[in-house]
């Protein structure tokens, strides 16, 4: 039997499995990100619990991620490192680095939006944004890895639904406690949330670490990509490409979905401070 007749399994042929890592992963991740902000001295949190909620997240969350790599898509070693080192690097850009430089740059700067991250409302949209930035590069880098190969246009239903329910699941989940009214305003408030938070983040001394970490997060995720794709090429299965680009996808939108319960939880513990509107 040639190379060309060995095929690599799909996500949907083993979602089930798949979908149960996912969840107890993130189940676990949501009780790190509500247990480990627990006060503390100063109005701003420590670093030293900022690091043991990322380390904990990144455990469950990566550690899932390299479970479902090699034994749900059978992919070899080196693409579970790649991809593990690229969502490790998300956790400690989204769970450490930002929260602190936000924090950082509001200890001095108060926030003048007319929603902040700490209102449920400003951390959905504020997420919602982050998210859609994150899903721009990650397909961005997916698209060019995938050049040269055929039969990437047909998608499995199944892969697609999938996606949907994920979705759907993380929306709901950042939803919790927020108005879902506020979807219907976002052009009004997302400057008074989402880029007030950037702009914190990016103007605070994480910002260097935090753009280190954002670029090799990127090479990574490509390396992943193109030696899924190679090994793709080899097997004659594009099928598995799609696979590995879904799982991502799932990843990075509850990443996000976690993140709004995450910010919320530490700015209930470490209020910000924000001008008061009269």
């Amino acid at each position: 039997m040639g190379a060309s007749t060995t095929r690599g399994p799909r996500l949907g042929e083993r979602a089930t499995p798949l979908r149960l890592k996912l969840l107890v992963a993130f189940g676990l991740a949501t009780l790190v990100a509500v247990l480990v902000p627990r006060g503390g001295d100063g109005a701003t949190p420590p670093i030293g619990t900022l690091l043991l909620a990322g380390v904990l997240i990144g455990v469950v969350t990566v550690g899932a991620l390299l479970w479902g790599v090699t034994s749900d898509l059978g992919l070899p070693a080196k693409v579970a490192v790649y991809a593990g080192g690229y969502n490790a690097l998300i956790v400690l850009v989204k769970f450490v680095l930002a929260p602190d430089g936000f924090y950082d740059v509001n200890r001095d700067v108060q926030l003048t939006g007319l929603l902040t991250v700490g209102d449920n409302e400003g951390a959905v949209l504020t997420g919602a944004l982050v998210f859609g930035l994150y899903l721009a590069a990650y397909v961005v880098v997916y698209r060019l890895c995938r050049r040269g190969l055929t039969g990437l246009s047909h998608e499995p239903t199944r892969v697609r639904r999938g996606l949907l329910a994920v979705l759907g699941g993380a929306l709901l989940l950042s939803a919790a406690g927020g108005s879902v009214l506020a979807f219907l305003v976002i052009p009004v408030l997302i400057s008074g949330s989402a880029l007030e938070y950037l702009e914190f983040v990016f103007t605070s001394g994480a910002s260097l670490l935090i753009a280190l970490a954002l670029a090799g997060a990127v090479t990574l995720a490509a390396l992943a990509f193109r030696s899924v794709a190679e090994r793709a090429a080899v097997v004659g299965d594009a099928a598995v490409l799609i696979s590995f680009f879904w799982l991502g996808l799932y990843f990075l939108a509850l990443y996000h979905a976690l993140w709004v319960v995450y910010v919320l939880i530490l700015t209930s513990v470490w209020p910000l401070r924000a001008v008061v509107p009269k």
